[in-house]
């Protein structure tokens, strides 16, 4: 199947020596949990109808096509899809926005698996002319610009960048300077991301207490040498960080004296309020063209370019 779909794995990837350092830290980054069964796992969650941010963030989705296609205009464009996970958003993609003359549609991902997942559950959109997929980790400075430059020479030369549904890349304090470096004065970002609510707060963190992102989350804690039935999850809603946090305890121990391992932080995402989300892209040199809240489903839809 790799060699068919012809999966380029491009850039740097996080490596065990990495993991370790982040452990040490008291962090272990989910990244860290998709690789290999983590795909699966993934699979399993976003068909869970209680996994109500996917659909949230559909839903704004949708609704911002028509204004994103109406800013980016026919000329051909290449859709660089980051993180596509089952690649839900796909038939919406290929049915209101047309690609047309050399642009490309681009599957980018840290988890081999879940490119797939995309192709397979999406196969009738893709032909080996309209599509490229690139095994990488966004999170490391100047894969994405590899990737974006790799694009315009083999497609249209401009790229649509889709940061769709990552409220966890997001939680990143830098991937939004990464999407800027890798974009030139024709290209735009078309990001979906969760906002906060204070109302439904505990609605957020809930979904994070689902079964199946805990079993995601143990892939990542498994990996760093803990037994995740040997402790216990919580979720809060941290305002100052505007994100969402999921930390394990691992239990405590008797050796001698009985003595309290420290908290592990396995999740963050990214969960902003207006003016704090606004501000943030401008400091990023982006240009804001289109930005809406949907307040039904506490979402935003935003359109950028690079700020010039």
């Amino acid at each position: 199947m790799f060699e068919k779909m012809n999966i380029i794995k491009m850039g740097i990837m996080p490596t065990k020596k990495e993991s370790k350092e982040y452990v040490k830290q008291g962090i272990i980054p989910v990244k860290f949990c998709y690789p290999k069964i983590g795909g699966d796992i993934w699979h399993k969650l976003r068909r869970d109808k209680r996994y109500v941010i996917g659909e949230r963030e559909l839903t704004a989705f949708n609704g911002s096509l028509d204004n994103v296609k109406e800013i980016i205009e026919e000329d051909p464009i290449n859709i660089v899809h980051l993180g596509p996970g089952d690649g839900i958003e796909v038939p919406l993609l290929f049915d209101r926005l047309n690609l047309c003359g050399n642009g490309k549609y681009v599957g980018a991902d840290i988890s081999g698996k879940m490119i797939i997942n995309t192709f397979r559950l999406n196969k009738p959109y893709f032909s080996n002319d309209n599509s490229l997929w690139y095994l990488t980790d966004i999170e490391i400075e100047g894969n994405l610009e590899l990737i974006c430059r790799d694009i315009k020479n083999k497609g249209a030369n401009r790229n649509l960048i889709l940061l769709t549904n990552q409220g966890v890349l997001l939680s990143n304090p830098r991937i939004l300077e990464f999407m800027q470096k890798s974009m030139d004065n024709q290209d735009y970002l078309f990001i979906t991301v969760e906002g906060d609510c204070p109302p439904k707060r505990d609605e957020i963190c809930a979904t994070y207490d689902l079964a199946e992102v805990r079993e995601l989350l143990s892939v990542g804690l498994q990996r760093a040498g803990y037994d995740p039935k040997k402790g216990r999850f919580r979720t809060v809603l941290n305002e100052q960080e505007s994100r969402a946090e999921v930390y394990f305890k691992p239990e405590m121990v008797q050796s001698g004296s009985m003595h309290n391992k420290p908290e592990i932080l396995c999740l963050t995402s990214y969960k902003p309020q207006t003016d704090e989300f606004r501000q943030r892209l401008e400091n990023a040199g982006l240009h804001i063209k289109f930005m809406k809240f949907y307040e039904d489903v506490h979402t935003f839809g935003v359109l950028c370019s690079k700020n010039r």
